[in-house]
C-alpha cells in the first residue's frame, strides 16, 4: 500500500474511532445539545418543508431536549436495507462515510425479542404504536374481507415495502400483477388521491399524514398478515451501556406522554395516536 494511503487510512480509523464513543450526559450538556437521529424524508415523521425540519419525532426531538434541559441536534438518517443497518449507522458505529454518531434514535421497534438480538443498543421508552393498513375506495371496492378482490383493482404499494412483499406471496402470486410499486410512500399516496390506484397498503402513521381527512369513500382496513408482524411499537434506542442517559430519556418521554404532550404533538400533524401496548 502506498504509504499516504497508509497514512490516511490510519486518520480516517482515528476519526472513525472518535465518532463511536457514546457521549455521557455530562459531554451532552457541555455541548449544549442532544443529538437526536430521525429519518431523511419520512413524513410525517421527519421531512424537510421548504428547507425546514418538521414532523412529529422532530418535534418529540426537541421536547426530549428541553426536559434534559439543552438544546437539540438532528442527525438525518437514510434508511438502509434494515434496521439492524440504521441502528448501526445512526448509533453505535456511524457511517463508514462519516457524520458520526446520535446521542439518541427516534421511531426504533420496542420488541424484546429484537433488542435481545441487538447487544450493541438499548432500547427504551415505547411512545407510539404503528400498523400496516389499507385504504380503498369503496366506490371500485366494496369490501376488503376477503383480499383476492385486489387481483380486480390496482393498488399502490413502496418498493421493497412489507406490504408489497405480503401482497407478492399470498394467493399464489395473484395479486401480484395488480401491485403498482413507487419508490416513495409519498407517490402512492399521490395516485390513490388522483385515482389512478383504487387501494394503498403501507404504515397507517404515513397513510394517515398524506391523505389527512379520509373522504367518505375512503376507507381504512387493518390488514393481518400471516407469518409477519402487521403491528408494534416504536420507541427509543441508545448505545448500549449509556445508562445514565437512557434513564433519563425514558424518564422524559414518561412525563411527555403522561402531560399529554406526544398525543398533542401527533394532533398538530392530522394524526390520531395510539399508545404503545408495552409498559
Amino acid at each position: 500500500m502506498h504509504p499516504k494511503l497508509v497514512w490516511l487510512t490510519a486518520l480516517l480509523c482515528l476519526f472513525s474511532s472518535l465518532s463511536v464513543h457514546a457521549a455521557s450526559l455530562e459531554q451532552i450538556k457541555e455541548k449544549g445539545a442532544l443529538r437526536v437521529a430521525v429519518y431523511k424524508d419520512f413524513p410525517p415523521y421527519s421531512y424537510s418543508d421548504q428547507g425546514q425540519l418538521k414532523g412529529i419525532d422532530v418535534e418529540l426531538g426537541k421536547a426530549l431536549a428541553e426536559q434534559l434541559g439543552v438544546n437539540v441536534d438532528y442527525m438525518l438518517v437514510v434508511a438502509d436495507e434494515n434496521m439492524d443497518d440504521d441502528l448501526r449507522n445512526a448509533i453505535w458505529k456511524g457511517h463508514y462515510l462519516g457524520g458520526g454518531t446520535a446521542d439518541v434514535m427516534l421511531r426504533v421497534p420496542y420488541d424484546l425479542e429484537y433488542a435481545q438480538k441487538n447487544d450493541r443498543v438499548s432500547f427504551l421508552a415505547p411512545y407510539a404504536h404503528e400498523s400496516i393498513v389499507a385504504v380503498y375506495d369503496n366506490s371500485k371496492i366494496p369490501s376488503l374481507n376477503n383480499l383476492q378482490i385486489l387481483q380486480h383493482h390496482k393498488v399502490g404499494v413502496e418498493t421493497d415495502s412489507v406490504g408489497s412483499f405480503y401482497l407478492s406471496s399470498i394467493m399464489q402470486g395473484q395479486i401480484t400483477k395488480s401491485l403498482q410499486h413507487y419508490l416513495n410512500f409519498a407517490d402512492a399516496i399521490a395516485a390513490f388521491k388522483a385515482g389512478q390506484v383504487q387501494a394503498i397498503i403501507g404504515m397507517r402513521g404515513q397513510i394517515e399524514g398524506g391523505l389527512g381527512t379520509l373522504q367518505e369513500n375512503w376507507v381504512e382496513y387493518p390488514l393481518s398478515m400471516r407469518g409477519l408482524r402487521s403491528e408494534w411499537d416504536v420507541g427509543l434506542a441508545v448505545k448500549e451501556g449509556n445508562d445514565e442517559l437512557a434513564q433519563l430519556l425514558a424518564k422524559a418521554m414518561t412525563t411527555l406522554r403522561e402531560h399529554g404532550q406526544v398525543s398533542e404533538i401527533f394532533s398538530q400533524y392530522g394524526m390520531s395516536y395510539t399508545a404503545p401496548k408495552a409498559n
